[in-house]
């Protein structure tokens, strides 16, 4: 009985774990079997396979008012099963982990600061040589949070974003071959004006610098990549139009300016032109189905710039207070313009259902397709269906 009153009575309410005097701990493991139609993400000669994750993972909560801090945790093991004699080993994962803290300090102060740094390394999500190609990299935030009365939130924010995307035949390597070595350098300010009760109007700008470390030869897609100066500015509104209808609607303009000696364009004029736009329902209040549009550009090592438009519908729903089920559908078109230029259009759509069996007991299943079409080359070109079944044991 003791210990049934101890799994589920958090320290707070709102946060469900095992208390730790003021802290909450939330330890877990997720167990995962996946079926994938084409592991390779392969346009002409698609295989299937079995596989299975499992991924143990610990966070621990301090829930104040004034101040809060996380720190999470995970690893995750992956194999597949070589469903018909083909070997796939060169995707069994020993390096897939991370580590992130967040520090929220001033929630309700006239001044705050927050921070949420990271550090992992997971499989990159596009394929490329053998399947072993992997992500590492470490993002630190900074925010200082200014409010001066309570319609008004001034943000000052400053970000370094590292991302090195490296190729191994092995699992572990000391010396692997660096296909990319980005390091981006920002920071803006913003403004938060809450001009109606739940009615808000914003303002987001920032500036920044993309740099790039030393990458090897000898990969198609590890060509030198080209440093850039970047900026964005944002305007935009949110709020509740009624009860049950909300808005996001902001529009933006930046700009991408590489160096005088590079080969990739900048990204200026009616290219410059972002936007964010959502309308969210609900019906009731454990419904809720938004449709959206957003347009921005990124950098990655094999494109110096990115610019992506996406189009996208989602939906969540809660069910006798245990079974939660969404689903999203998107529409996604990239303009690739670097050393390697192309557009693509890709197509997703997914399933989740989740059954809370007990608070920290829950059964899950999915389902996501997804499918890219280069309209200039078939090169990175697929179709995908990808079904998981799992459990996990512990606290979300």
């Amino acid at each position: 009985m003791a210990l049934a009153m101890l799994l589920v009575r958090p320290a707070v309410a709102s946060e469900s774990g095992l208390p730790l005097g003021p802290l909450v701990a939330k330890p877990g493991v997720n167990v995962s079997a996946i079926f994938d139609t084409n592991v390779y993400r392969d346009a002409t000669n698609p295989q299937p396979d079995f596989g299975l994750w499992v991924k143990p993972y610990f966070g621990i909560v301090y829930p104040g008012d004034d101040f809060r801090f996380t720190l999470d945790t995970y690893y995750r093991f992956f194999t597949y099963f070589n469903l018909g004699g083909t070997n796939h080993n060169v995707f069994r994962r020993v390096t897939d982990f991370g580590v992130a803290a967040g520090i929220d300090a001033g929630r309700r102060s006239k001044v705050g600061f927050s921070t949420n740094p990271e550090v992992f390394n997971a499989p990159a999500t596009r394929g490329f040589g053998d399947g072993t190609e992997q992500n590492l990299g470490a993002n630190v935030p900074i925010g200082l949070h200014f409010r001066p009365t309570k319609a008004f939130q001034i943000n000052v924010n400053a970000r370094w974003n590292w991302n090195r995307a490296y190729f191994s035949p092995v699992l572990v390597t000391l010396n692997p071959v660096q296909l990319g070595n980005r390091h981006e350098l920002a920071g803006g300010a913003g403004l938060d004006w809450k001009f109606f009760p739940r009615s808000h109007l914003l303002f987001e700008g920032e500036f920044g610098r993309i740099m790039w470390g030393r990458v090897d030869g000898g990969q198609s897609a590890s060509s030198q990549q080209d440093p850039a100066w970047f900026w964005r500015v944002w305007f935009g509104i949110k709020g509740d139009i009624t009860r049950k209808l909300s808005l996001l609607a902001q529009v933006g303009y930046g700009g991408v300016y590489f160096d005088p000696a590079a080969a990739t364009p900048s990204l200026t004029g009616p290219e410059g032109i972002l936007g964010r736009v959502e309308f969210a329902i609900r019906p009731v209040t454990t419904q809720r189905l938004a449709f959206g549009f957003s347009r921005d550009y990124t950098f990655a090592y094999y494109a110096s710039r990115i610019e992506n438009t996406q189009a996208y519908f989602k939906y969540q729903g809660l069910f006798f207070q245990r079974l939660s089920a969404n689903f999203d559908f998107s529409w996604n078109y990239r303009n690739l313009a670097g050393h390697t230029t192309r557009t693509e259009h890709q197509w997703t759509a997914g399933l989740g259902l989740d059954i809370m069996v007990a608070e920290f007991f829950h059964v899950e299943a999915g389902y996501r397709f997804s499918a890219v079409n280069p309209s200039s080359t078939d090169v990175g070109e697929y179709i995908d269906n990808t079904v998981t079944l799992g459990f996990t044991l512990g606290f979300k």
